[in-house]
């Protein structure tokens, strides 16, 4: 099989993944709506349903399509161990790239924003916003990262590697980002998808990226917006235009400001170690050629094919109206 053939294969497989996604999501929210508006109505329900109804379309057509697709054709992954302090270093350097893209992002969306005079949503906040504490963990911290590891890294790294280590990490990025359907964490999703796609490659084990995955979730979703809920941030930036306002609002309010600067504090700290940890491991970041490496370019074969391109057609399709107009 050609790489032009296997990944057109893998983006066919993807864009039903996705459609059926959209079905039976459609058809859930229809059903709630009519029989059960009090669990429609409950944004943890309707969340956790939604989650459930995800990862249960992925497990009945992305693995067993993968074998049809195939057959039993996979990559042997070399297995190497990480050290618990390479665990965490691993992880300061994703938090530094989620930051770094997010900014990147906010810059796209905003110029979006201005051009268009919507103002784009994002679906993170209403999820932190409504989903309790305690389902937001389970969800985000251990269910999201096994499945999604699962879907979009071992499935397609295991089919892709052997036609270029580059190509197969570019698309997995690609791929994940585009699936999570809004502008907003496209960016963010699109690079730490290909950074987790690199580790899970030069490691072979694809716990090591379910524990980043879903320590970056809960550092994100649950630790950071657990401290900033103790303080009132509109408040906050209104009173800090004047000094002696910002000295009165600190003295008023202790236990908001205290949780306030340990939030910052923690998170210049992953910043300041991730940005040590990505300069001082740089040489340690290399792709190794493959034998079955196309010989006409490593990204043309991987995405100008007719799957990949019906699956970046409808994604983009999608996030364009989920962003503008629905």
């Amino acid at each position: 099989m050609t790489a032009k053939k296997a990944y057109s294969r893998m983006g066919f497989l993807y864009l039903v993944f996705s459609l059926v996604v959209l079905v039976v999501q459609l058809g859930l929210s229809l059903v709630l709506y009519s029989c059960f508006p009090d669990v429609y109505d409950s944004y943890t329900a309707l969340t956790v349903l939604s989650s459930i109804s995800l990862y249960a379309a992925g497990l009945l057509i992305l693995p067993p399509g993968a074998r049809l697709a195939f057959g039993k054709e996979r990559a042997v992954l070399q297995k190497h161990s990480m050290k618990l302090s390479q665990l965490l270093q691993a992880f300061c350097v994703t938090y530094l790239i989620v930051v770094v893209s997010n900014w990147i992002g906010q810059l796209v969306i905003g110029l979006a924003e201005n051009l268009s005079g919507t103002v784009i949503e994002n679906p993170v906040d209403e999820l932190v916003e409504y989903v309790s504490p305690l389902v937001l963990m389970v969800l985000t911290g251990l269910i999201a990262p096994v499945f999604e590891e699962w879907f979009f890294r071992k499935i397609l790294v295991d089919r892709l590697l052997k036609f270029g280590e580059a190509a197969a990490i570019l698309v997995s990025g690609l791929m994940f980002g585009l699936f999570h359907g809004n502008l907003d964490q496209f960016f963010y999703a699109f690079a730490i998808g290909s950074f987790f796609a690199y580790i899970y490659i030069r490691t072979g084990k694809i716990h090591y990226v379910m524990i980043l995955h879903g320590m970056l979730n809960i550092m994100s979703s649950v630790v950071l917006n657990g401290l900033l809920s103790f303080v009132d941030l509109e408040a906050f930036y209104v009173a800090a235009t004047d000094s002696a306002s910002l000295l009165r609002y600190c003295l008023e309010n202790p236990v908001g400001i205290s949780a306030l600067l340990i939030a910052e504090g923690l998170v210049y700290c992953i910043l300041i170690m991730g940005v040590i940890f990505l300069i001082r491991g740089r040489k340690h970041f290399f792709v190794r050629p493959q034998e079955n490496e196309p010989s006409d370019g490593r990204f043309g074969p991987a995405l100008l094919n007719a799957g990949m391109i019906c699956f970046v057609i409808y994604s983009v399709a999608y996030i364009l109206l989920d962003t503008f107009w629905l």
